[in-house]
């Protein structure tokens, strides 16, 4: 079986479980990834540091990966950006289906590539897809959801401390 059918078939058993697995573990540092902006430029997960990521592993392809999307984008509005954003890591093995993809979505957060195929996957140990890794703000990984989410649920908000605005748009205190 090659690396895609594998990973198509792990985001199938991730995304169509009744329980979706998420873990709080001592804080990692987060890998040094290279990854590529839409655009061609190069970047990294540092680039973000000094506010939490909420850093979402998808691919184009993969259809509980597209179905929280929206979800994610709802999540990227309510957050405080001067101290958190949510960030997409697409892992498709071609960038043109994730612009291809992106062209009909109404995402707008930031989406970055992974630098060298099947890198980001293999040095953030994701198991399926979709996987979503919360960074606090110094750059180290403080937890994970394996599986769509609905990213609106406030009780998940509150259990990972996510700021977010207020409805005059002033950050809210955290959880």
């Amino acid at each position: 079986m090659n690396r895609r059918a594998l990973l198509i078939a792990l985001a199938a058993v991730a995304g169509c479980r009744a329980e979706h697995a998420a873990t709080e573990a001592p804080a990692t540092a987060a890998p040094a990834l290279a990854l590529t902006h839409l655009d061609g430029t190069p970047g990294s997960l540092a680039q973000w540091q000094g506010r939490r990521v909420v850093l979402n592993v998808w691919a184009s392809w993969c259809a509980p990966c597209r179905a929280e999307m929206a979800s994610l984008q709802a999540l990227s509005d309510q957050l405080d950006p001067a101290r958190a954003l949510v960030v997409g890591l697409a892992v498709d093995d071609d960038p043109h289906l994730v612009r291809e993809y992106l062209r009909r979505s109404p995402v707008r957060f930031p989406i970055v590539l992974q630098a060298q195929p099947n890198s980001a996957a293999r040095e953030l140990a994701v198991r399926a897809l979709p996987e979503t890794l919360l960074l606090d703000a110094a750059g180290r990984v403080t937890g994970r959801e394996l599986g769509a989410r609905d990213w609106t649920d406030a009780t998940l908000q509150a259990r990972w401390g996510l700021p977010l605005r207020t409805r005059a748009g002033e950050a809210a205190a955290d959880a």
